[in-house]
């Protein structure tokens, strides 16, 4: 039996090489062999942190039975999401199409051509309740395919048109226009949010993903919205303490959990993405700021509480970047950047058991911080049991500490961190994904204006430079989606999404230093990402070139994704993208056709969100954000001094917000901070103080 992913560049792909099933990596061999031998073809989906993945994997894929079963009736493709996301959405939405949900790992039985006859997630080796083991579901599907193909092939038809029909409406979203303003739309999404924020924070019932881009969002509205300030901030920040608080952060190495299981954010799903922190680290750090800001203008209650969010918010930003130096940046190659994840089980007692290096027991939890609890109230450290692995527990905070507490806290912090560090600590996929890269090298650039970290700024740098020297081919003008060990994957070109984020990361740069090679360098991406665009409808598209069985499956439709979800659609980062080159540039020179066009493509390009925000304003979170920047009463400030405690206060509220600014010494100021506020090419009359600033700002709703 070949050992086809043994040399795989996939550590996922990789840690299955060992199995008795004869595994084909993603690709045209697979599928041909399906053809030649007349078999239907197995993929399992999944990624190299995910639970589930291993578990499916211990049980089914480790059996010797199953993998005869296995290689006798079909093609077993092994997929790394990451790798191949489009492959990944694509039969995630065949998924749920036929079960009415989705998630890891991915269970897919399809024609040779690639069509999807029957998906499922985890299967069990044997019955578990309704649910079939994996011996069954292998059996049935290879006695459909000798007795019922006709019926196989019929219901492929259907379930394809039916994706081509999903993707054509997905597609059709941005040609959504309404005659709402953006304004409005924004107080709309602001009164969801409102109403949808729970008691014990977030929009939904658990599992608790972070509202992470949603939240971005809302913080407009606390600054600029007169009369729905004060609620949208109290709806803000009961998710931003329930996650801040919480179990979803690593209290002890920093950092944050996908997602927490229970209703109370106690006990987290253990895996820590890339992606996850880097969009909890932007909203952190904005949070830090805008509560700081905040505070000022409100009184009482939510005086007090803004100025406890904004220390909250900072400790978990720096929590965040210690973690993404110290746990996910790669140092062993010439180029450093992130990895992609750190897995979510650990070792036990010879076993793998999820969240074990993170979890402590009550003989340990006893030993490590008995004298440390009795020097502080009941009410502030929490240890919840964790259902699956009911004599260990997960440790977070029920509330903020006082100044006078936060040393003791601190000392309990570093006693339990000194228990984990004799542990085998959880293995980290070494993979390197662009567009999650991207999305924290931007972070990084809001952490060192917004928290003024200069460390972060560096650390951006560095690896923004090295997602240069890697993944983007000065020849060809094309960024590969992935590498490892240093080395872009081959035939893996980044996604619309990819692109889109790291011309945002690269504008953000220019924005924070001033050097000119960032802008130069984001508008190489864009250039290459203008072929993404559908020349007939004006419609970008996920990828340039679609894989067959992408083709098969929906018609030949690969339409961006519109709505975000755990990452910010692909369609609002490149609106996002366009917009800001066009706001950093009016500030930079006159108001030119080119500004105006990329302005106006933007605003296309968002438009949905607008016309979804009372709807779906969580999907439409960062299109929204753009289309707020675009229909700002200000694009950009000239300000007269540039270094004064007043003038940083107005460089971070305007990051925050999307306002470029630039120093215009010409205006003085010195006394006075004299601010010019700008739209497009008209310039108002200078304001005096960050006061008039804000009234300008403000809009009713």
């Amino acid at each position: 039996m070949a050992q086809r992913l043994a040399g795989a560049a996939s550590q996922y792909l990789r840690q299955h090489a060992h199995q008795p099933v004869d595994w084909f990596p993603y690709g045209d061999e697979a599928f041909e062999q399906a053809r030649l031998r007349d078999v239907p073809v197995m993929l399992s989906i999944g990624y190299a942190a995910c639970h589930w993945c291993h578990v499916m994997s211990h049980e089914s894929f480790d059996d010797p039975q199953i993998a005869q079963m296995l290689n006798e009736n079909f093609v077993a493709i092994k997929v790394d999401r990451e790798e191949h996301p489009l492959v990944d959405d694509t039969y995630m939405m065949a998924t749920q199409a036929l079960t009415g949900a989705g998630g890891w790992p991915m269970t897919i039985f399809a024609l040779p051509d690639g069509r999807t006859v029957h998906a499922g997630t985890y299967y069990p080796k044997e019955p578990r309740g309704r649910t079939p083991g994996f011996s069954q579901v292998l059996q049935a599907v290879h006695e459909a395919w000798e007795t019922k193909r006709e019926g196989l092939e019929e219901q492929a038809d259907m379930l394809a048109e039916h994706l081509a029909e999903l993707g054509s409406r997905q597609s059709a979203l941005l040609t959504l226009e309404s005659r709402e303003p953006a304004e409005s739309a924004l107080s709309s999404a602001t009164e969801r949010w409102i109403l949808s924020t729970k008691p014990e924070g977030g929009f939904t019932q658990a599992p608790k993903f972070p509202p992470t881009w949603a939240l971005k969002t809302l913080w407009h509205s606390v600054i600029t919205r007169q009369d729905s300030a004060l609620e949208a901030f109290n709806a803000a920040a009961t998710s931003l303490e329930a996650m801040f608080l919480g179990g979803l952060q690593d209290h002890i190495d920093g950092g944050f959990a996908r997602y927490c299981v229970d209703e109370n954010w106690s006990v987290p799903h253990f895996e820590k993405m890339l992606y996850d922190n880097a969009g909890l680290l932007s909203l952190a750090a904005r949070s830090t700021v805008l509560a700081d800001e905040l505070m000022g203008r409100a009184s009482g209650d939510e005086s007090e509480r803004a100025q406890k969010l904004a220390g909250l918010a900072r400790r978990s930003a720096e929590g965040i970047i210690g973690f993404l130096e110290e746990e996910l940046l790669i140092e062993s190659v010439a180029n450093p950047a992130f990895a992609a994840s750190l897995d979510a089980d650990s070792a036990r007692d010879a076993a793998q058991i999820e969240g074990a290096y993170y979890s402590y027991n009550r003989e340990q939890i006893n030993q490590a911080t008995e004298a440390l609890l009795a020097r502080l109230p009941q009410g502030i450290i929490r240890f919840a049991p964790i259902a699956e692995d009911p004599e260990y527990y997960c440790f977070s905070l029920a509330r903020m500490p006082e100044a006078a507490e936060q040393p003791v806290v601190d000392e309990l912090v570093a006693a339990l961190k000194t228990l984990r560090s004799a542990r085998i600590r959880p293995v980290r996929d070494e993979k390197v994904v662009a567009g999650w890269n991207a999305l924290a090298v931007e972070a990084l650039c809001d952490a060192f204006i917004l928290l003024e970290e200069p460390k972060a700024l560096a650390l951006a740098e560095r690896v923004a430079t090295s997602l240069w020297n890697v993944h983007f081919d000065e020849v060809s003008g094309r960024l590969a989606r992935v590498s490892f060990a240093g080395r872009p994957a081959e035939n893996n070109e980044g996604t619309l999404q990819d692109y889109a984020a790291l011309a945002v990361a690269f504008l953000s740069l220019k924005r924070a230093t001033g050097e000119q090679l960032w802008e130069d360098r984001a508008n190489r991406l864009l250039a290459r990402a203008q072929d993404f665009v559908d020349p007939a409808t004006g419609v970008p598209r996920d990828a340039v070139e679609v894989d067959a069985r992408i083709s098969a499956q929906r018609s030949d439709v690969a339409a961006v994704s519109v709505l975000d979800d755990a990452l910010p659609a692909a369609g609002a980062l490149y609106a996002k993208a366009l917009a800001m080159r066009a706001v950093q540039g009016m500030a930079e020179s006159n108001y030119t056709e080119s500004h105006a066009a990329d302005l106006e493509r933007a605003r296309v390009l968002s438009a949905h969100a607008v016309a979804l925000a009372s709807e779906a304003a969580t999907q439409v979170a960062t299109a929204l954000e753009v289309q707020t920047m675009i229909s700002s009463p200000v694009h950009y400030l000239a300000l007269g001094a540039w270094d004064s405690a007043q003038a940083m206060r107005v460089r971070k509220l305007a990051w925050a917000l999307g306002i470029s600014v630039h120093h215009a010494p010409e205006l003085g100021g010195e006394d006075t901070l004299k601010i010019q506020p700008c739209r497009e090419e008209l310039c108002q009359m200078p304001v005096e103080g960050i006061e008039q600033l804000l009234g300008l700002l403000q809009v009713k709703g």
